[in-house]
């Protein structure tokens, strides 16, 4: 596994910067190792980096941009560790069969997965699905940690589908997974996302839970903003799983900032031993111009939404909340009914009138933060492995 870097400089290129790289054409990787290049898909139906191997493969130090997947893997009880990569969503191309969205990376079946130090813009971000077979050690897991996000985004020819920065929907409990120190922006109209982290029957274990902690989410919005129907937000507890073996269950999430986002904060819609504490959410419900969201906005809400009796031993304390209601005139801070399905205790409610530039003080807050805990995040000016 690569575990040890040496680095430089945190640095982020804009958009353009993609473009000025010359790009090879998409690669098939067969064998394990570590692979450094530029590669591009212009369709859809082709996945820019595409891995068909159960040997570990490490991307360090790429560019790939794709209209479909970017990297994917399926059906190899894959370990696939990406490090210092930009990743970049370009025009959609027709799709056949199913919708193909930009994922930065999609797997299926897996052992180990590692994102850290990239940076995804106008792409979907990383879906982990069907099941996790590693053996349960810290080396056999999942890591998104240190990366920075710029629109996550859904769209595919003549449409668009659901997405998220994470996904996580796979059978197996797993140990050591982390979701952390990530910033994500969506913009209006700029980007398309549902929920911003989804974990969906997926489980933590009682000794070990998947840890969601110290990331910065910022908006989440229907396409176009202007629209009042939206069901996607900020983190999400989500399990129709019908009996506790396949719920959701055991997360922990704590010390994350959600601000401005459309639909909710964080929520449990199913699932059970799930800890939410220590995170801030402020939302203002309204946008840049001044105009307000038409769309739901909620600040923490738990409910046994698919009312499949898993849902239970659920708490939410200690966090800090100041959430507008999208019509501006009331606060909709804690979901009325949440206390049936969780224990609220000790939670904030700011009295101050929420306002934009409450907001830009959270952006502030996370600079303070990531400086205070000398984390860098998103791609370094120099990363290598250490021998």
């Amino acid at each position: 596994m690569l575990g040890y870097f040496i680095w430089q400089q945190n640095t982020t290129p804009p958009a353009s910067a993609s473009f000025q790289l010359q790009y090879e054409g998409p690669i098939v990787i067969t064998k394990g190792g570590t692979y450094t290049g530029n590669w591009e898909s212009k369709d859809a139906e082709v996945s820019a980096v595409e891995i068909k191997t159960s040997e570990p493969v490490i991307i360090l130090n790429s560019n790939i941009r794709g209209a479909g997947r970017l990297i994917r893997s399926q059906g190899y009880a894959a370990d696939i560790q990406v490090y210092n990569t930009y990743g970049y969503g370009i025009t959609p191309t027709p799709w056949k069969e199913y919708k193909k969205p930009r994922n930065f990376l999609v797997v299926d079946v897996f052992r180990n997965i590692v994102v850290e130090h990239c940076y995804i813009e106008n792409a979907a971000g990383i879906n982990l699905g069907v099941s996790y077979e590693g053996n349960g050690s810290p080396q056999e897991t999942v890591k998104i940690r240190y990366n920075k996000v710029r629109n996550i985004d859904g769209r595919v020819h003549d449409g668009w589908a659901i997405v998220n920065f994470v996904g996580l929907n796979f059978r197996n409990p797993i140990r050591h997974a982390e979701i952390a120190w990530n910033q994500v922006i969506n913009e209006p109209d700029e980007s398309v996302v549902e929920d911003n982290i989804n974990i969906y029957n997926t489980r933590g274990l009682p000794d070990s839970p998947i840890r969601i902690h110290n990331n910065y989410i910022q908006g989440a919005f229907p396409l176009p903003s202007s629209e009042s129907n939206y069901t996607g937000g900020g983190i999400l507890s989500d399990s129709p799983g019908t009996d506790s073996t396949q719920a959701t269950a055991h997360l922990e999430i704590y010390r994350n900032q959600l601000v401005g986002l459309g639909g909710y904060c964080i929520g449990i819609a199913g699932g059970n031993n799930i800890k939410v504490y220590n995170n801030r959410m402020v939302v203002a419900a309204r946008h840049s111009n001044d105009s307000l969201y038409t769309f739901w906005t909620s600040g923490v809400w738990a409910k046994d939404y698919y009312q499949t009796k898993s849902t239970y031993a659920n708490t939410m304390h200690h966090n800090t909340i100041a959430v507008v209601g999208k019509t501006g005139t009331w606060r909709n801070d804690i979901v009325d009914d949440s206390i049936i399905a969780a224990n609220l205790f000790s939670n904030t409610v700011l009295a101050d009138q929420v306002t934009k530039s409450m907001e830009k003080k959270e952006f502030e807050h996370w600079e303070n933060k990531l400086r205070q805990n000398k984390i860098k995040i998103g791609p370094l000016a120099s990363m290598k492995q250490k021998h």
